[in-house]
């Protein structure tokens, strides 16, 4: 499969970011598959990181940045609604373990994995720090 087929078979939307990097936009249905795909049948066999960022409104987006053998690297990005699940890729690369708790614990997102081990977080402390949401502690004031 070219790197066209791939992108008319997962629907993706190509763009290009600022400094150039593929980015690929595609419907958080279709991750697991999408991202198997990249490693088995394109070599992108090094998953670099998958993070989130918080978009408000309950949406999330989550986005993996992917390299090949030879460099080129890509972005695959999902926008992720509240109560939506994302297809866990650890089974394709197993190093996604930490980056997906994190999804889960600074994000909550949820995952096909299940919920995630809090590592990252006490049990009794804040949820999901990373979402705008989130309220800070009030800084003193300046003496």
């Amino acid at each position: 499969m070219t790197m066209n087929a791939w992108v008319a078979s997962f629907d993706a939307v190509a763009a290009r970011d600022t400094v150039g990097l593929e980015l690929y936009d595609i419907d958080v249905s279709r991750w697991f598959d999408a991202l198997k795909t990249l490693k088995t049948e394109h070599n992108f066999a090094r998953l670099e990181f998958i993070t989130g960022v918080d978009r408000g409104e309950g949406e999330c987006e989550v986005v993996a940045l992917l390299s090949d053998a030879n460099a080129r690297t890509i972005a695959v990005r999902a926008r992720v609604s509240s109560g939506q699940v994302v297809g866990s890729v650890v089974d394709t690369f197993p190093g996604a373990a930490w980056h997906e708790r994190e999804l889960a614990e600074m994000f909550g997102v949820a995952l096909s994995s299940g919920p995630a081990e809090h590592l990252l977080l006490a049990k009794d402390g804040p949820e999901h720090p990373l979402l705008k949401s989130f309220s800070l502690i009030a800084e003193p004031k300046a003496r």
